[in-house]
């Protein structure tokens, strides 16, 4: 996968003191690499429906998943999960440096990790970032009975992802960014673009629809 360089300045300031002497900072992104499945997510089970149905709900229960919803007439459980994004969903990869009077700093840190720190420069400015992001999956899972004695069970899921950014410039002023994107299983979904042209992009990576399988048999 190409990276497609998105900042990168080389200059002297003399007239910011929080910033005098040369400053050089490179920023880029790597798209995913994962690619979303087009065919989603299911299996079939050589049981009846009412089996599948009766051991899915304690096994599903006892794991990481809240509940939410169970409708046996219709063949739905909806289930949640929410935390750590990175095993779940795959957001690139960020790389990058900032050097000036003080010294190098290198950062590098997928798009999808919980947490990170790093140093951004859109001129005339340079910002120490915080970056946290949080992921809300909520995951449907239907149970049909192609015959009296098979179950096929299909996940779909939905993800929320929020991001907050604390700022803080190296002038002193500092602020909040937040953001939200949200995607399916089988699509992407992206970040609102930042000042310097980031466009983060998320896709599935499949492991939270498989967990939820692996649960039922």
């Amino acid at each position: 996968m190409s990276k497609k360089n998105i900042g990168q300045a080389s200059l002297c300031l003399f007239a910011v003191a929080a910033l005098s002497g040369c400053v050089s900072s490179e920023f880029n992104y790597t798209p995913p690499s994962t690619v979303p499945t087009t065919t989603g997510f299911s299996k079939t089970i050589n049981k009846p429906r009412d089996a599948v149905w009766a051991a899915a709900v304690p096994s599903l229960g006892k794991d990481f998943f809240v509940i939410n919803n169970i409708d046996k007439a219709s063949g739905l459980i909806n289930v949640s999960y929410s935390g750590d994004p990175h095993a779940y969903v795959d957001c690139g990869h960020f790389i990058g440096f900032f050097q000036n009077a003080e010294g190098r700093r290198d950062f590098s840190f997928d798009g999808s990790a919980k947490d990170a720190l790093y140093i951004q420069y859109i001129k005339p400015n340079a910002a120490n970032v915080q970056r946290h992001l949080n992921l809300e999956g909520r995951i449907n899972i239907f149970f049909e009975s192609p015959t009296p004695d098979t179950t096929l069970v299909t996940v779909n899921a939905r993800y929320v992802l929020d991001k907050r950014n604390n700022i803080r410039l190296f002038t002193g002023q500092s602020g909040v960014n937040t953001d939200q994107m949200s995607f399916g299983s089988t699509s992407p979904g992206s970040f609102t673009p930042t000042a310097d042209g980031t466009i983060t992009q998320c896709v599935s990576t499949g492991k939270l629809e498989r967990t939820v399988l692996d649960e039922i048999r």
